[in-house]
């Protein structure tokens, strides 16, 4: 029977006929969205006989760290020579260098003064191909099922819990069951689709990072509009949660490029962009707004159910607990978020977002994902005891003795 569709030119909509759809999996915990926060909660998910698949829109890993080209590792310190990540945040900074370029501070490598320590802050540059490759090697060896070139599209509920989620590849539109869901999106994808309460910002600046070469030397550009600046009205900023503004931002941000590669050329023309961004380099577009939001303020505020910390990659001295009701809504039993989704104010925004915090949200996820299947219960009512000595024993730093000393 041939498909039909009915167009109701008035009001311009097409109405499409229903059909079935096809199921094609069924795991335990399914992670949407393969950039680093989704690749640290797929890790720290699997094993024990769990299965665990990634949903990634692209073809590779790693998200804005990889094809966005942000190739900078920001620290796992807060300035003042503590550390205050480990865990995959640490691993994932050495898998950055594995097949590539890249230099862990000396001082960061053994023991070694705070005075050395606060000269250089433990963060590094690192080549976003090696990177690429590193990650999607661990996630494979850690018996992931990857489905690559494959877009979330929408959820199944049923008594307020997440049955099935639904994607398109090259297939077709299909299914998925799962027990738990992880909203590593970027974006708040699974949340907005699942009715859980959202922010949506519309505050982001085109950039332009890219990559040039001269014949005899690589270097990485990264341009952008002020970031924290207020912009003059002829400088548009954009959303990333509709489709003409994501279109706009990537177009313009190529146009930067252009006009910064037209202008070395006047001194060397041998220069050329020799990588550019394949995705759009949003900073921050939609998230969770849970019962409970982490504030900028909050600096060195701990929490009783804190499942990491982060400092503040823009500046020495702060330091953020993150609590566990960060990453969960109000009303969905199986779905949890991790990286730029969980619930935090908009200032706190800018510093969730960077690469060691999304690992540190992204296992955190991931082991309470694990932990509410194994114990038979719903996510928001977890043992938070038993998922902190879980993150600790993986070397995650739920809390730090020097802090009240700061």
């Amino acid at each position: 029977m041939d498909k039909k569709l009915s167009i109701n030119n008035s009001i311009q909509t097409i109405n499409e006929p229903s059909k079935k759809i096809e199921v094609i999996d069924n795991v335990d915990i399914i992670v949407v969205g393969g950039g680093v926060a989704g690749v640290a909660a797929a890790i720290a998910a699997s094993g024990n006989d769990v299965k665990v698949c990634i949903i990634e829109k692209e073809n590779c890993l790693g998200g804005l760290a990889t094809l966005g080209l942000v190739a900078y590792y920001m620290p796992l310190c807060d300035g003042k020579g503590h550390k205050v990540i480990g865990g995959l945040g640490e691993e994932l900074l050495r898998r950055s260098i594995k097949y590539g370029p890249g230099k862990i501070p000396d001082c960061w490598k053994g023991k070694s003064s705070i005075k050395e320590r606060i000269k250089n802050r433990y963060k590094l540059y690192f080549n976003p191909a090696s990177f690429m490759i590193s990650l999607e090697e661990l996630v494979l060896e850690n018996n992931i099922k990857l489905y690559y070139d494959t877009r979330f599209c929408d959820v199944v509920l049923e008594n307020n819990e997440i049955k099935a989620i639904l994607i398109e590849n090259k297939s077709g539109r299909c299914a998925i069951l799962g027990k738990n869901i992880i909203d590593a999106s970027g974006d708040a994808d699974v949340c907005y689709k699942a009715g859980e309460n959202v922010v949506s910002l519309r505050n982001n600046r085109k950039s332009g990072w890219f990559f040039s070469y001269d014949n005899s030397r690589m270097e990485l550009h990264m341009l952008n509009d002020p970031l924290y600046e207020k912009l003059p009205s002829c400088i548009k900023t954009f959303s990333g949660d509709n489709w003409q503004d994501v279109s706009e931002i990537s177009i313009q941000g190529r146009k930067m490029i252009l006009k910064e590669i037209l202008k070395l050329r006047e001194s060397n023309k041998d220069i050329y962009p020799v990588l550019i961004p394949t995705i759009p380099q949003l900073r921050m577009t939609r998230r969770l707004k849970g019962n409970f939001e982490l504030d900028e303020k909050d600096d060195k505020k701990f929490y009783r159910d804190s499942i990491g910390m982060t400092g503040d990659w823009r500046m020495p001295g702060p330091i953020y607990y993150i609590p566990f009701r960060c990453l969960v809504g109000n009303k969905l039993k199986n779905l949890i978020t991790a990286g730029r989704c969980i619930s935090v104010t908009n200032s706190a925004w800018d510093i969730i977002r960077a690469i060691p915090a999304c690992a540190v949200t992204g296992e955190a996820a991931g082991t309470a994902a694990l932990l509410s299947i194994k114990n038979n219960r719903d996510l928001y009512d977890i043992n938070i005891i038993t998922l902190q000595k879980k993150l600790k024993k993986r070397n995650v730093i739920i809390e730090k003795e020097f802090v009240n000393k700061n």
